[in-house]
């Protein structure tokens, strides 16, 4: 019995897609690289070298947006989405440490659940970089670190996230508490040179 010719069809279809997914993928993932080496270079204080990633990573989402022109389905790649989420999270703690802000970022970053996902992520950020000012003894920045993170929660209480964003939302809190903890035990040391 011979193959149908459907099958041949659906077959060639089949590979070009699983072909171009995996070129997304790679991509993606490199951009998800890209947008990691960005936040340590501003844990570093290194703008520039951030700079230069989340441009290196721009260039990679723009070859991403490219073959999404012929299968538009690979816009919900879960590695694309992640890349994403990293690439919001990047910028997010960028504007923060710039401007003591948070606020819109690159539109491509800007669907909801990724905006969302990567905002709770840099609450994270937040503490760890606010944690190295304390060692280097820049005491102040830690009021403005948890205020900042307080308010993203109580905007994401609001709300009221399920599943997966649910998650990172808890994560959030946790990070305030961390903050709420920085603050509580420099109150202490502070009496206690008096």
């Amino acid at each position: 019995m011979s193959t149908p010719i459907i099958f041949k069809k659906i077959q060639t279809t089949h590979r070009a897609h699983e072909q171009v997914r995996r070129e997304v993928i790679a991509a993606a993932n490199e951009a998800i690289s890209k947008s990691k080496r960005a936040i340590f270079a501003l844990h570093r204080d290194d703008k520039n070298s951030a700079q230069t990633f989340l441009k290196e990573a721009e260039v990679l989402f723009t070859k991403c947006e490219n073959k999404f022109k012929n299968i538009q389905s690979l816009k919900f790649e879960g590695a694309y989405r992640a890349a994403l989420e990293e690439y919001a999270e990047a910028l997010l703690f960028e504007q923060y440490l710039s401007t003591g802000k948070i606020g819109a970022i690159n539109a491509r970053a800007m669907d909801p659940l990724v905006y969302l996902s990567g905002l709770s992520d840099t609450t994270g950020e937040i503490v760890r970089y606010t944690l190295r000012s304390i060692t280097h003894g820049k005491t102040n920045r830690v009021i403005q670190a948890r205020d900042t993170v307080e308010m993203i929660i109580e905007f994401m209480l609001d709300l009221d996230a399920t599943g997966y964003l649910r998650t990172k939302f808890d994560q959030a809190k946790g990070n305030l508490k961390r903050l709420d903890d920085m603050l509580y035990d420099l109150s202490i040391r502070k009496s206690l040179d008096v």
